[in-house]
């Protein structure tokens, strides 16, 4: 009834309405911060290869897609699987699943896939499990920034003071270097080496640096991202940056083991949104919220974030199938 098939240059000026309908809903279906590429600009990085893209097709009419990239060495991102309309849905997923797996089964001995299962994509949760696929759940906690109940409770918040020897300082390029292996050594153990690879290796900690302090995943905000200081030496960081026009996000908090235990991420974290709440009161950005992603099995970060004023806005299955599931197809 169905097929798959990768998207072909004849397709390309009928595929578009079927995109188009994927844009549209990106937002409230799918609960994506940031546009997806205008639909001309997603041909153009599908062409390079920079994304690549199965079709469901029904009478040789494209009703779904799949898009990804395999542009990783370690790891394969699966962004969205989109239908039009919810007549058969598993049906039309399996059948893209399916080819996904087909194409993708060489890259997949080396490399994991990742896919954050966002909005309505839940749904195919249980029927993706059969495939192999493992899952965390992250929760998406978000402070009110615009509520003067909200700034008032964060700004009588206390910490006790920094020990003697630290101090919080405003990310500078000079700590770069430095910060790679302190992010390496905080994310080596974390979950989220399961879905993201680059967390294991100091080069590949080094291009998620890159690309965060290089604006690539939203505008970075270097005086609002924080370092913390021990003796000199980089020991923790609370990186911001702006997602789409008007979401705040903190993509990354963290702190080597031997600083731990002493609340210091809350205080980097409470000084990170101290210089984001002043930035946005004076205009110089707007924000309609701020938030962060979670694992909900990481108590303390719950903690830390509760404690700052952030409260759970939603939480989601981040899936992941490992390099032993290219056996599985």
């Amino acid at each position: 009834m169905y097929q798959a098939a990768v998207l072909d240059e004849k397709y390309f000026k009928i595929f578009g309405g079927v995109y188009n309908d994927f844009r549209r809903k990106c937002r409230h279906d799918y609960k994506f911060e940031l546009d997806p590429l205008e639909y001309n600009d997603f041909i153009e990085y599908f062409a390079k290869g920079l994304l690549s893209c199965i079709l469901l097709l029904e009478d040789d009419i494209p009703t779904g897609f799949l898009a990804y990239s395999a542009a990783l060495e370690d790891a394969i991102e699966l962004y969205v699987i989109h239908c039009l309309g919810s007549e058969n849905i598993l049906d039309k997923k399996n059948c893209l699943m399916q080819k996904f797996l087909e194409v993708t089964a060489e890259k997949r001995r080396n490399a994991l896939v990742s896919y954050p299962m966002l909005g309505i994509q839940t749904n195919f949760k249980d029927a993706i499990s059969k495939y192999g696929f493992k899952f965390l759940d992250l929760a998406v906690v978000a402070f009110d920034i615009n509520n003067k109940k909200v700034l008032k409770e964060f700004d009588q918040i206390k910490f006790t003071d920094l020990p003697i020897g630290y101090k919080v300082a405003p990310y500078r390029e000079i700590y770069l270097d430095e910060l790679v292996g302190v992010v390496y050594e905080s994310f080596k153990d974390s979950s989220d080496v399961n879905f993201d690879p680059r967390f294991k290796t100091i080069e590949g900690v080094r291009d998620i640096l890159d690309k965060i302090t290089n604006s690539i995943y939203g505008k970075f905000l270097a005086q609002s991202s924080k370092v913390l200081l021990a003796e000199s030496k980089v020991a923790g960081f609370a990186f911001a940056n702006i997602t789409g026009d008007s979401i705040g996000n903190i993509p990354l908090v963290g702190i080597v083991p031997e600083h731990r235990g002493l609340n210091l991420s809350e205080v980097m974290l409470k000084n990170t949104v101290e210089d984001i709440i002043k930035l946005n009161k004076s205009g110089y950005i707007r924000l309609q919220e701020l938030n962060a992603s979670v694992d909900t099995n990481n108590q303390s970060a719950y903690r830390m974030y509760k404690q700052i004023g952030f409260k759970v806005s939603y939480v989601y299955p981040q899936g992941y199938l490992p390099k032993s599931g290219s056996d599985i197809i």
